[in-house]
């Protein structure tokens, strides 16, 4: 391709997607035990009827908080605005950010557990759903996100904490990035989409 093909997104299933999530890296998924969840620094935008239906099942998810990030009145920070780059029209929310001394950065999104894991995950699998029932959006996502609605690698997010990121160095070979977060890209993309992305991936490959 030429670099005007290459910054030009591709299409899939009416979704733009980076074509740089085609390229091959020496990288391996996070561990939370070295990141300890950098990510959950702060707070995530939410859709409002998404903190809705969380609020709505609080009585799930408080057993898996700290004690101290229990009151549900505490869990959302009051804003409400729309998001272009959100699946779903309508406001969004943030998450509440609250100090935490424990956390390399000091802080974290009152939903992270002292075991570095989201509490809403944690609190979906508990109950016998997905692990993604609670859990917003754009942390499923990540650290794939959207970017005028292209779907793409987020590359700030990887925070390096004593060598550990999102992306994390491999001496194992290369693999794509589509391949390497394949669910995250399937969140997205769903199913058929993610095998279109993979056809597309595997023709450029063979040089068609």
């Amino acid at each position: 391709m030429t670099s005007e093909e290459e910054s030009e997104p591709l299409r899939i299933g009416g979704r733009a997607v980076e074509p740089g999530l085609l390229e091959a890296r020496p990288m391996r998924r996070c561990d939370l035990a070295e990141c300890q969840s950098m990510c959950c620094n702060g707070g995530v935008w939410i859709h409002a009827t998404q903190a809705a239906d969380i609020l709505a099942h609080q009585d799930q998810i408080i057993p898996h908080l700290p004690l101290d990030r229990r009151d549900p009145a505490l869990w959302f920070d009051g804003t409400e605005e729309p998001d272009d780059d959100y699946p779903e029209a309508g406001p969004c929310t943030g998450t509440a950010v609250v100090k935490d001394p424990t956390h390399p950065a000091g802080q974290t999104c009152i939903f992270l557990t002292p075991e570095r894991l989201c509490g809403l995950q944690v609190a979906g699998m508990a109950a016998g759903e997905h692990p993604w029932r609670f859990k917003p959006y754009y942390c499923a996502l990540h650290p794939l996100g959207l970017e005028a609605g292209m779907l793409v690698l987020v590359e700030h997010s990887e925070v390096f904490l004593e060598g550990g990121s999102c992306g994390r160095p491999s001496e194992d070979g290369v693999i794509p990035l589509y391949q390497l977060f394949d669910v995250e890209a399937k969140l997205r993309l769903g199913e058929d989409g993610y095998a279109e992305l993979d056809r597309v991936a595997r023709a450029q490959s063979n040089g068609h």
